[in-house]
């Protein structure tokens, strides 16, 4: 929840069960419009943002700024949809104008760190977050935004100093304590972060995702101290708490529907944009397969930057290719897709990953590495005909345990990875939608399994330059030594060299995944 209220006083009226009805008084958006419209209108807006619905909030905010130009709050809503959409140039720019409207705001400050630490901007970042606590010391979340940024850009120690100060001055927030006890475990301090996180378990919070995430942390710390019961048990804990759904038959009929659209017969007839550049290289891949390695190794050359999980594609893909009332089938909205609306977005994707790279850096290729963009493999051709695909592959049960151990943040985000049976359900989608890209697909796909990377980084990473058309660079075989922001679950892993404990980790859980393997067997996944 954002902290706008803080500077208004005004209560949360509109529920998220009464959003289908985006209600917005119309004298909200009249010139010198009452305070209280104005604010019923920022509220439903923030609401809607809340709830997911990105289009219908940006829309709010903007009329709101046309309407209420010098009002700052306008500007705060629109640079947080699109930071929540990866547009975080865009962001920055509205957020910057919000702040020079209102520059004593410390949640204005706070809301542009977490984004120009997206843009790689360490400095910058970390200049916002301390504005932010000069307003409000003690604020929790404007001490974790700054841990967050320390951490995710290789100072692990210094966020620990940060929250360990804080709960030494009495701070007993939960989230606090628990993001203490991951630096624990990341400072090879496991056991007292298990000190401090154990007692948050014992009671359930009123929120019970915030307990589960609880367990997901215990899980990774019983795992570093090689007590894999513990850590299995503290998985299967957290993963009965999550409220996220996985329903196999919706995701059985999306991929059916997205194979359809973009069938061989069709796949040749569809237009492409005029957006040539071969920049882009897509990391795809189940998640925890080594995605982020491979991208550190690439953004380690001079001529590439890795810019991260980007949503560009996903959002490009709610706003191009869903179907409508009017248009209810995948198969007439795709076909219905004119080059012009292609050239625009992939325009617009393409200058948002030229300015995630540092000011000044001009890289020929930039690698997006968010996994499930599997899914999208064909509008990323429409999109980016000179493309190119790395698909990252790994052992399934490595690929199982890494995703059930670990908790994935977001709403409904990897559901499927808290139940056997789900996994497999959607392992087996993977699978297909990979056998059907390699057959519809013109864009070159590279795969590279995690086990050979690791058991020959030299061969993989000459195999790796050449396919996107990069010479040999040594800096390459020292990708842990480069600095930029690694904002996943990988972000320790890829600052140190090569290791093989990964490697056929699921065997410390053997006697847990007899479920798995069933389940495995039954969707027809073979398990190497």
């Amino acid at each position: 929840m954002r902290l706008y209220a803080s500077r208004f006083s005004i209560p949360h009226q509109t529920q998220l069960a009464h959003l289908n009805a985006y209600t917005i008084p119309m004298s909200a958006f009249e010139k010198n419009a009452p305070k209280n419209a104005i604010h019923a209108a920022f509220r439903q807006a923030e609401q809607l943002e809340l709830a997911g619905h990105y289009p219908q909030a940006l829309a709010i905010y903007q009329q709101l700024n046309k309407q209420q130009p010098r009002w700052p709050f306008a500007y705060f809503g629109i640079g947080s949809v699109y930071s929540a959409i990866g547009r975080f140039e865009d962001a920055r720019k509205n957020l910057r104008k919000a702040i020079s409207l209102s520059p004593d705001n410390p949640n204005f400050h706070a809301k542009l760190a977490l984004v120009l630490n997206k843009l790689d901007d360490k400095e910058n970042a970390l200049i916002a977050a301390d504005t932010a606590l000069k307003f409000e010391p003690t604020n929790t979340d404007f001490i974790l935004n700054k841990a967050i940024i320390l951490r995710y850009n290789g100072d692990p120690a210094a966020a620990f100093a940060l929250l360990k100060k804080s709960i030494e001055d009495g701070n007993t927030a939960e989230v606090l304590i628990r993001v203490y006890a991951v630096l624990c475990g990341v400072l090879d301090r496991p056991q007292d972060g298990l000190d401090a996180l154990v007692p948050l378990t014992k009671t359930v919070n009123p929120n019970p995702m915030i307990t589960a995430t609880h367990f997901f942390v215990l899980t990774k710390l019983y795992d570093q101290t090689k007590q894999y019961d513990l850590a299995f048990a503290a998985a299967q804990q957290g993963a009965a708490l999550r409220v996220d759904t996985y329903n196999p038959n919706e995701r059985t009929k999306l991929f059916q529907d997205r194979t359809r659209a973009w069938s061989k017969e069709r796949f040749a007839t569809l237009p492409r944009s005029r957006v040539n550049s071969d920049k882009p290289v897509f990391i795809v891949g189940m998640p925890r397969s080594g995605t982020t390695l491979i991208e550190q190794i690439i953004a380690s050359h001079p001529s590439a930057y890795g810019a991260g999980e980007l949503i560009g594609i996903p959002s490009a893909a709610a706003e191009i290719t869903s179907p409508t009332e009017l248009v209810p089938d995948l198969i007439d909205v795709v076909s219905q897709r004119k080059q012009a609306t292609l050239d625009r977005v992939a325009r617009r994707i393409l200058k948002d990953m030229e300015s995630q790279a540092p000011k000044g850096e001009k890289p020929a290729r930039i690698t997006d590495k968010l996994p499930l963009n599997f899914q999208h493999i064909g509008l990323i051709e429409q999109l980016f005909p000179n493309a190119s695909i790395i698909h990252c592959t790994r052992h399934v049960l490595d690929t199982f345990i890494s995703c059930y151990l670990l908790d994935f943040a977001g709403i409904n985000n990897h559901a499927y990875t808290y139940d056997p049976n789900h996994f497999a359900h959607f392992y087996k989608l993977y699978l297909s939608y990979m056998d059907h890209w390699k057959q519809v697909s013109s864009l070159p796909i590279l795969e590279i399994s995690y086990e050979d990377t690791v058991a020959d980084q030299r061969a993989m990473t000459h195999r790796l330059l050449e396919f996107v058309d990069l010479e040999w660079d040594d800096q390459c075989m020292n990708f842990f030594e480069t600095q930029r922001s690694v904002n996943t679950a990988s972000v320790e892993q890829v600052r140190k060299p090569i290791y093989t404990s990964s490697k056929a980790r699921w065997k410390n859980f053997e006697s847990h995944l007899d479920p798995i393997k069933e389940a495995l067997e039954r969707n027809g996944v073979p398990i190497q």
